[in-house]
């Protein structure tokens, strides 16, 4: 029987956890979590005609506690797991809390720089004009929890909690990128940089779409309940969402950019096996006695029942490593060492 050791089969990823049950993991994970926490609030109680629906409520919970959630999640998989990589995310992002609060001096440079060329700008215009600029009287009066008017009017759970910044941590807010923000974007942007480097785009394509579904709800909630910092502040929330997501990306990639050169065992795709996941009802015993798929790529069955590549011979390990470089976003098989 000749057998085709070569990685021309009909599927080309074979991720060893599927990109989805991460998702449905991390789903689980804020679910359980915001009904603990708002069940232990009384978060859950309906509101009546001055709030909104419990099922609303618990939506709104959730998007607006993803912050938190990201920060449990690794502490949770390495603690079932004991991998050791799922917690550094998690840590990148605490400390991304106090990283944003130095990050106000930056923000407040630039705005320095834009003034004075703005005042430079306006060289030759009288100063009357300026004395004589109206001063709003009649400024807008904060709606129910002291946010902005024409916000809506939170649940019970969120009376002493606008979302704006982790709590335990408001001391460290800034006028300018929420905390809950950059938190967001500095872990999501650790996964999606590992992803794209070591597993290639196609492979980071759902982390990226939920980043981008995650942030934008957050962000939505974050204006319904009126915003982030206070009533007369000069940003709007696009403009923190901006910064936020600046902020984000130099945390989270600078963070990926050190454990990628000095400990890449440590990332998170270096759990996900380059090679198929099967199991022995998925393999059919081969006239030499051992199990083949249905690519015609061989497997040692384990004592436990766990199905494993088998890469006791040439033509194996040279097949199951053109595999592994496709499956690592190379494309490129896995070059043996130089003979000494």
């Amino acid at each position: 029987m000749s057998t085709n050791l070569g990685p021309g089969g009909t599927k080309p990823m074979y991720p060893d956890t599927p990109w989805w049950s991460n998702l449905v993991t991390a789903i689980v994970t804020a679910v359980v979590c915001t009904l603990g926490t708002a069940y232990a609030l009384g978060g859950l109680k309906g509101t009546g005609s001055t709030g909104i629906p419990p099922a609303a409520a618990l939506a709104v919970d959730t998007i607006t506690y993803i912050p938190h959630i990201l920060l449990l999640f690794g502490v949770l998989a390495d603690m079932f797991t004991y991998q050791g990589v799922w917690s550094i995310p998690s840590l990148v992002g605490l400390l991304s809390i106090f990283f944003n609060y130095l990050m106000q001096y930056f923000w407040k440079g630039l705005r320095e720089l834009f003034n004075s060329a703005e005042n430079v700008a306006k060289v030759g215009a009288t100063a009357a004009v300026a004395a004589t600029a109206p001063v709003a009287s009649n400024p807008t009066t904060p709606a129910v929890g002291g946010k902005k008017g024409g916000a809506i009017i939170p649940p019970a759970f969120f009376k002493n909690y606008d979302g704006c910044s982790v709590q335990g941590f408001s001391g460290w807010s800034t006028e300018f990128a929420p905390q809950t923000l950059v938190v967001t974007a500095t872990v999501f942007c650790y996964y999606i940089f590992d992803l794209i480097r070591n597993r290639g785009w196609l492979n980071s394509a759902a982390s990226i779409v939920m980043f981008g579904v995650f942030y934008a709800m957050q962000v939505g909630v974050l204006v319904m309940s009126g915003g982030c910092g206070s009533p007369n502040s000069e940003y709007t929330s696009t403009q923190q969402a901006v910064m936020a997501l600046f902020e984000g990306l130099v945390f989270g990639g600078s963070a990926y950019g050190i454990v990628q050169t000095y400990y890449p065992t440590r990332l998170p795709s270096s759990t996900i096996s380059p090679f198929p996941t099967r199991s022995k009802a998925d393999l059919t015993m081969g006239p030499d006695g051992k199990m083949y798929d249905a690519d015609g790529n061989p497997y040692v069955i384990l004592p436990n029942g766990q199905a494993v590549p088998d890469l006791s011979t040439a033509n194996s390990r040279k097949a199951f490593a053109e595999l592994a470089g496709k499956n690592l976003g190379t494309g490129m098989p896995a070059k043996p060492a130089c003979p000494s």
